[in-house]
């Protein structure tokens, strides 16, 4: 297939309408994911009992003049050495893109903080949760990574030990109901309980609510830092209901994603000239099927995206370790954004004209057979397009379906089904309300479709742009970000 390229379209005020309508909309859609992880976040982190968190010991980088004033005999980190001390834990790891925000806004905090320090010490450490890594790899700058300039060490499924002794999995004790997503920075106060707890590298707040409470850590009374102290430490499957919830919510971010957003039209215009082709059959006598009804269809649909996930879910699980250990995600990351920003390009100035007259022709076809072994199957085909419509949304939810799906392979059975289930409960949801919508509306739509084709198509591609923009940033300079946030 040719690509066709035309330039005549930057000279059309429609073309930058649709770019300010886009713009609106994709920071519309990221504030609303970061206000529904934020709110799964709350959730998550009121479960476990308000306690003392565990004794942390675990492998150093052993920098001297860093790591050399928190280890113990063994030279390894331990943190019963700083007890009576507050401290800030960042559970991060090399090839955790969004991890590096945490570091880059602590390092920036550390000589502030350091000015504030009275009766109470600031002791900053860097937890690497992901065990694959090694601890050469955690210590080596490349890329987007710079070794931290605080205390840094590579930690082990038992690497917390509790008051009885008993060896445990700090990622599972410390991160939101244990669900063991990062990033995750944690403060402690002089006892050894949680005042606050971030877990994004760009809160909406600008990290003010979370540094204000650094501030009362070091220079309020103990009334004050007691009054804080209502984060849990979590146990394992605490939290069944709110990972339930962050699919859900996954599954919102995967079906309006801006990369499946030039699809939509086409996909609405399957269904309904679909259902037309049978409505032309039993007029002409040549059949008496018809067609299934539009929930039934729209369930077909959802189950293609499901199938579609499940397949790239079970690549990343049994690759994700491999990933780690080649140093590849952060480049698998930066390399989505790129295909974001040119497939985005290449949709604006007319390459998928081709794609979508190939696709009528194909339907034109379709919708001429007559014999009775080339009838519409339209489950079959409702199937289909739906993984066709997941594929067209990879780019842009890879970088969050798949971690997602990895991190809940180590959870346990429960929290798997837990995450999953909410996942396809969400977007069988979407799928068969949309579908059904265009079904007992076939009328609207279709008066709608040919006014409104092309502006669907023109938002969509100017959001696979800003998308492919953003996630660059990100991944090079996420303090950007984080700046725009705090405007």
């Amino acid at each position: 297939m040719s690509v066709n390229i035309d330039l005549s379209v930057l000279g059309e005020r429609t073309t930058w309408s649709a770019a300010i309508l886009s713009a609106v909309l994709f920071s519309g859609i990221s504030l609303v994911g970061l206000s529904a992880f934020d709110l799964a976040g709350d959730q998550i982190g009121s479960g476990g009992d308000v306690r003392p968190i565990p004794r942390l010991v675990y492998e150093s980088l052993a920098r001297d003049g860093i790591e050399t004033e928190v280890m113990n005999e063994d030279g390894l980190i331990d943190t019963s050495r700083l007890e009576g001390k507050i401290m800030i834990i960042d559970m991060m790891a090399h090839d955790c893109s969004s991890c590096h925000a945490v570091q880059y806004h602590l390092e920036e905090k550390m000589q502030y903080w350091g000015s504030l320090v009275g009766e109470r010490e600031l002791v900053i450490l860097g937890y690497g949760s992901w065990y694959d890594e090694s601890i050469e790899y955690l210590n080596q700058s490349d890329g987007e990574y710079t070794v931290p300039q605080y205390p840094t060490g590579l930690g082990s499924p038992q690497s917390a030990i509790l008051e009885n002794g008993t060896l445990g999995d700090p990622v599972r004790y410390l991160t939101p109901g244990g669900t063991g997503s990062i990033p995750v920075v944690i403060l402690v106060d002089h006892e050894g309980y949680i005042l606050a707890r971030e877990i994004t590298g760009i809160p909406l707040d600008g990290w003010s609510s979370f540094d204000s409470s650094v501030e009362i850590a070091l220079t309020g009374t103990d009334e004050d830092i007691v009054a804080m102290r209502g984060i849990g430490v979590s146990e394992v499957n605490t939290s069944l209901p709110s990972l339930f919830f962050l699919g859900a919510m996954l599954s919102i971010l995967v079906f309006f994603s801006p990369c499946a957003f030039p699809v939509l039209p086409s996909f609405i215009g399957f269904q309904m000239s679909m259902a037309t082709s049978f409505d032309d059959l039993a007029g002409d006598g040549e059949s008496e099927a018809k067609a299934p009804l539009p929930p039934l269809l729209g369930l077909a649909s959802g189950t293609g995206m499901v199938t579609f996930f499940a397949a790239i879910g079970a690549i990343a699980a049994m690759m994700g370790a491999k990933f780690a250990d080649w140093g590849v995600i952060w480049w698998i990351a930066l390399l989505i954004a790129c295909s974001l920003f040119v497939l985005g390009t290449l949709n604006l100035l007319g390459w998928s004209s081709n794609l979508f007259s190939a696709f009528q022709r194909w339907l034109d076809r379709r919708i001429g057979r007559r014999s009775p072994s080339d009838l519409p199957r339209p489950m079959r085909d409702m199937f289909l397009y739906g993984a066709g419509y997941a594929a067209a949304s990879i780019d842009c939810t890879a970088i969050a379906v798949i971690p997602f799906v990895v991190y809940l392979g180590g959870m346990g059975l429960n929290s798997v089904l837990a995450g999953l289930i909410g996942l396809t409960f969400g977007l069988m949801l979407l799928m068969v309300s949309v579908v059904s919508m265009v079904g007992y509306g076939r009328g609207a739509f279709a008066n709608r479709m040919s006014k409104y084709t092309n502006g669907v198509k023109l938002v969509g591609a100017w959001m696979m742009i800003y998308a492919g923009i953003v996630l660059t940033i990100y991944l090079n300079r996420p303090d950007v970000i984080l700046s725009v946030l705090e405007i």
